[in-house]
């Protein structure tokens, strides 16, 4: 009640501001007292709040080892401007981050390459959480603002994400600004300031990545065709202006972009099911989970978050429906968002993609949990707890849904460096189940490096060790293979028959999560009904031939 008071105080202050000047009345005075504490406890609680996000995204960041997309983030960004423009041109992403990033990267903040970009992630995070307040909270209730803020920086899945070497905090923070200016600018066509700012922060979330720009545009299109419909207003103003001002700034890009939407419509991914229906809901479900409960999970936590699905998802709809104004374009644009990403990456990387929409999806359930009263606070407060539950295993490193952000790269290739010799080796990486960039980043240069993909790169990489002086092979593989015919398992097979020494190095156990993920998707074991498997990578060292 005295949020909502607050709230209340502040609004009228807002617009009668002019009058109290003039001629204020004791109840003026009041309600400017009022004000002004509210905005001095705003002021002090925002404080609290991101000095906590401060500590949390910024410690440690080496605590996760550095992955293949991270990889390619660190390489392309040591390039120079023009390089960089060229590299993202001939891949899929938008030039904007990686220049940025290129820049951030020259400041003297330290000497590690990664921990500077990961430091450049969580900025732009604590960033989102000062415009949110500002922006998206200005007027809310007290109560919801606290919990939505609790929910916000106590995500595991927004710290997560916010503390790799990608652009993904980057697209929430100009997600979030071209969002609150729509929504403005759909309440006042007539705004130019409105209009100027959501054409150029959705100009900077195209530049920065396809995905949410193409989302955020595909929502804004919806929301002001359907303010137009319901309302006299100028067709011109209302909406063609806006998507030609920014088609005109996207201009420069928009030749990649077609090359872009050509690649993705022509993506193969990974499909665990092996059923389009069946793939499709998992990946939903993946995606929900990961926005409400995060990706870091003990297995204690497993039966708890199975039972608060329905309930969160209960208050999730609940929030929603407060906003019944702008709630059709937020789904149309999750569902081009889930449309576009689905297609591109298997289902342990959609929570990634589509984390623009994450700050909806926590103002919903936050708006949930304030409207249901005590039952509702009661789910808040257990759905915190999940969440704190879900930071201390994050930290502990080694309970994430997806192990490929596990895998110590740097080590291997240390263990690879140390026992051979590139005269006479040749490292072989089964490069459908296990990406090996940043294994190649961690390795000498002079290393022969060959990326088995097909039984035809499998047989050129034969043919090279027959013919030649290579006398020592190493074979990185991930321990489940999903090629076609199981090559990598028959060629590891060939190799031990065949070499003097076999030596197999296992890295990143399964944890009692994945194991019981495992059971229940019926993976647990080979294809060939060997025993269980209990490291998902492995490193196989062959010496010498019999």
């Amino acid at each position: 009640m005295i949020g909502v008071s607050f709230t209340s105080n502040w609004e009228i202050l807002h617009l009668m501001g002019p009058r109290f000047a003039s001629n204020p009345s004791p109840d003026d005075l009041r309600f400017s007292s009022n004000a002004d504490a509210a905005r001095r406890y705003r002021a002090r609680t925002l404080l609290v709040f991101v000095v906590l996000q401060c500590v949390l995204y910024g410690i440690n960041l080496r605590l996760l080892p550095m992955w293949g997309d991270e990889t390619f983030t660190v390489e392309t960004v040591a390039e120079t401007p023009a390089r960089i423009v060229q590299i993202v041109r001939e891949d899929i992403h938008p030039p904007l981050y990686f220049l940025l990033a290129h820049w951030w990267s020259r400041l003297p903040i330290g000497s590690d390459p990664l921990l500077r970009l990961r430091a450049l992630s969580a900025l732009f995070a604590i960033l989102t959480t000062a415009f949110l307040d500002r922006s998206w909270l200005r007027d809310a209730p007290q109560n919801l603002r606290n919990w939505f803020l609790l929910l916000w920086i106590f995500s595991p899945c927004l710290l997560l994400y916010s503390r790799m070497a990608r652009s993904y905090s980057m697209q929430v923070l100009f997600a979030s600004v071209a969002i609150w200016y729509l929504l403005r600018l759909a309440e006042d066509a007539a705004g130019w300031k409105n209009l100027a700012a959501f054409v150029a922060a959705l100009a900077v979330l195209l530049y920065t990545h396809y995905l949410p720009g193409l989302a955020v545009w595909a929502g804004a299109n919806l929301l002001l065709l359907m303010r137009l419909r319901r309302g006299r207003r100028s067709v011109w103003k209302t909406w063609l202006l806006p998507n030609a001002l920014v088609a005109v700034l996207y201009l420069p890009w928009l030749v990649t972009l077609s090359g872009a939407l050509g690649q993705w419509r022509h993506s193969q991914v990974y499909s665990l099911t092996g059923k389009l229906w069946a793939e499709q809901v998992l990946k939903l479900c993946y995606w929900f989970y990961s926005f409400a409960f995060g990706e870091s999970v003990p297995l204690w936590l497993l039966p708890v978050t199975a039972l608060l699905a329905l309930p969160c998802l209960w208050l999730f709809v609940s929030g929603a429906r407060l906003r019944r104004n702008w709630l059709w374009p937020a789904l149309f644009a999750a569902a081009v968002a889930f449309l576009g990403a689905t297609r591109w990456v298997s289902y342990p990387f959609i929570a990634a993609r589509l984390l623009f929409l994450l700050p909806l999806f926590l103002l919903a359930l936050a708006a949930g949990v304030t409207k249901k009263g005590r039952l509702g606070t009661a789910l808040g407060v257990i759905l915190f707890t999940v969440n704190l539950a879900g930071l201390w295993s994050y930290y502990a490193g080694g309970d994430l849904l997806n192990p490929a952000y596990l895998v110590p790269n740097e080590r291997i290739a240390a263990e690879i460096t140390l026992h051979s010799s590139s005269e006479d080796t040749a490292v072989w990486i089964d490069a459908l189940n296990f990406d090996g960039t940043t294994l190649e980043y961690y390795l000498p240069k002079s290393f022969r490096i060959r990326w088995l993909t097909t039984p035809e790169s499998v047989t050129a990489a034969r043919a090279e060790l027959n013919g030649s002086a290579i006398r020592h092979v190493w074979f990185v593989r991930s321990s489940h293979d999903i090629s076609l015919g199981q090559i990598f398992e028959k060629l590891e097979s060939q190799m031990t028959g065949t070499s003097s020494e076999h030596t197999l190095y296992s890295y990143v156990p399964f944890s009692s999560v994945h194991l019981a993920i495992l059971r229940v998707l019926a993976l647990l074991r080979h294809q060939d009904g060997s025993q269980p498997r209990q490291y998902m990578y492995q490193m196989s060292e062959f010496q010498g031939r019999r």
